[in-house]
């Protein structure tokens, strides 16, 4: 049985560059958790207002699990949700961070719209995707990279001397934009119309 080693983070913060680098650094396969969902059918819906389908997130669970028994060794896993994977499969969690403002810039040339923005900005500030990894894991399993001055491939080789013990990196919460953050900031992205 394969284990789960996940990249994690909001839209923008580099999963899918940093995974598909890690993948390439180890030649573990990689699953980029959304696109699969959508591939293998596994979706509630589309949500017209977000632009986005509605993930069945058991069915999903439950066909990421059965393809790990299917693995031999490590299977590299990009999502924003990693709590929905089962945690006896998941051996570790790299949830990547970036600076609200470097972030808000990354999802604008995106051109994404200002609700859509805020939502993501927000929950990065107040570190939802960490937070959730370590209520659904535990903190011995999550790590945080700040992705804010790093290309995705320092950022996976940074992960690849985590993994080989060569680069000590403390699990757990590390990352807290709020005390370096000024009101004013908070108060661009807390408007959801």
């Amino acid at each position: 049985m394969g284990l789960l080693l996940v990249v994690a983070g909001v839209p923008g913060t580099g999963k899918t560059s940093v995974a598909r680098e890690l993948a390439s650094l180890t030649g573990f396969p990689l699953v980029e958790l959304g696109s699969y969902a959508v591939e293998k059918g596994l979706v509630a819906g589309f949500d017209a207002e977000t632009g986005s389908y509605v993930i069945d997130e058991d069915a999903l669970s439950r066909e990421v699990s059965a393809l790990a028994e299917s693995v031999e060794g490590r299977l590299i896993v990009s999502t924003h949700y990693p709590e929905i994977l089962e945690p006896d499969v998941v051996e570790k969690v790299f949830v990547l961070r970036a600076h609200p403002l470097v972030l808000a810039e990354r999802l604008e040339s995106r051109g994404w719209g200002r609700r859509k923005i805020n939502e993501n900005v927000m929950a990065e500030i107040l570190g939802v995707v960490s937070y959730n990894a370590v209520e659904a894991f535990g903190e011995g399993k999550v790590y945080e990279v700040d992705t804010s001055n790093a290309s995705p491939g320092e950022v996976a080789r940074l992960i690849v001397g985590v993994l080989e013990g060569r680069v000590n990196l403390a699990p757990g919460i590390r990352i807290d934009w709020l005390p370096i953050l000024p009101p004013e900031v908070l108060s661009r992205f807390d408007n959801y119309e």
